[in-house]
Parts: C-alpha cells; sequence; structure tokens
C-alpha cells in the first residue's frame, strides 16, 4: 500500500499538466508564465507557467521523462516533500527565468522542473551509495552544459511548435543543485 501512495505524487502531477493542457486549448491562459502579467502582479504565473505545454507532443515527451523518474525515485518522497520540492523547483525555474532571461516573455512546460527532479534524485541516490546516481548527476549536467553551448535541436522545436527554452532546464538543474541537501536530510530523516 506504501508504494502505491507514493505513486500517486508523480500520478497527481501529470494529472495537473493534462488538466492544465486541456483548459488551455491552444490559447494564453492564467496559468502560463508571462513576463508582462508576472510584473504587472500575476505572481503565480511564476509557479503555474512550469505546468502547461505548447502541444500534446510538448506534453507527452515531458510525462514520459517524469514517469520514467517516478520509477527510479518515486519511494523517496513523502506527499508533504514531493509537493515542496515540486513548488521550490517551479519557483526556481520562473525566477531564473524571470531575473536571468529577460529576452523570454512566453514559457509553458515541465523540462526545467524535470532537471531538478532528476539532480535531487541523483543526489539522493548517491547519499544512499548507488552509484548509478552519479551516471544521472554527470549525464544531465553534461546535457544541460552541450545545450547552453549549442542549443537544443532544431527537430525538437519544431515538434513542441516553440523554441526549446534551454535556460529553464540550467535554472531547474541549479535550482536542484541548491535545494538537494534538504531533500536528502528529509530522506534520511525517513528511513530512520
Amino acid at each position: 500500500m506504501l508504494i502505491q501512495h507514493r505513486w500517486i505524487n508523480w500520478l497527481s502531477l501529470g494529472l495537473l499538466c493534462l488538466i492544465i493542457f486541456a483548459i488551455s486549448a491552444d490559447n494564453m491562459t492564467v496559468w502560463d508564465y508571462n513576463r508582462e502579467l508576472i510584473i504587472g502582479g500575476e505572481y503565480w504565473r511564476i509557479i503555474s507557467g512550469n505546468f502547461n505545454h505548447t502541444n500534446i507532443y510538448h506534453l507527452l515527451l515531458n510525462l514520459s521523462a517524469l514517469t520514467v523518474m517516478a520509477g527510479l525515485h518515486y519511494r523517496y518522497y513523502s506527499s508533504i516533500a514531493y509537493t515542496s520540492m515540486i513548488l521550490c523547483l517551479s519557483a526556481g525555474v520562473g525566477i531564473g527565468i524571470l531575473w536571468l532571461s529577460p529576452s523570454t516573455h512566453l514559457y509553458v512546460g515541465l523540462s526545467g522542473v524535470l532537471h531538478g527532479i532528476i539532480i535531487i534524485g541523483a543526489i539522493i541516490d548517491v547519499s544512499k551509495k548507488y552509484y548509478s546516481g552519479y551516471v544521472l548527476i554527470i549525464g544531465t549536467a553534461a546535457k544541460v552544459i552541450h545545450e547552453q553551448l549549442f542549443d537544443s535541436s532544431a527537430e525538437m522545436s519544431q515538434l513542441i511548435a516553440a523554441k526549446v527554452l534551454t535556460e529553464a532546464h540550467l535554472y531547474g538543474l541549479v535550482t536542484g543543485f541548491i535545494i538537494s541537501p534538504l531533500f536528502v536530510y528529509l530522506n534520511k530523516k525517513k528511513s530512520a
């Protein structure tokens, strides 16, 4: 029963993305990251922009990655810890875009948050002496560095009908590294 309960955290995030995507239906919504509206006081968009997607392919790519991460790390988080992690990563990505990417006016997608989820789970792996965590950390960091130097593929941008905001991946990765000690601590406390 405990294993099934932990999967609910991950399924809930996927369901939230599906619902917001269905509500949005190719229109600007109250969920999207929109720089001008955030500056005008609609601060929730800093977080909520992470949960909408440009099209069904974008959504399915992000939900597939979420499923893989759930398969690897579902057991590491209580519901409160998982929700806190998602909110912290969403805020880190949204604030990163707002402060460090001033030319980005619109943004949607979970990929920045996913990069943070990967890093936090991998660091917990390492703390548990699962050395595959090092592979995840090195691989994710190498991917993000490659994207910063060479951008993402034109094919991916065409598939999701938008430019891939590789900076969001960087902000998610950095936020993941910053907040991971808290989640390592919470995981050790939960396991004790």
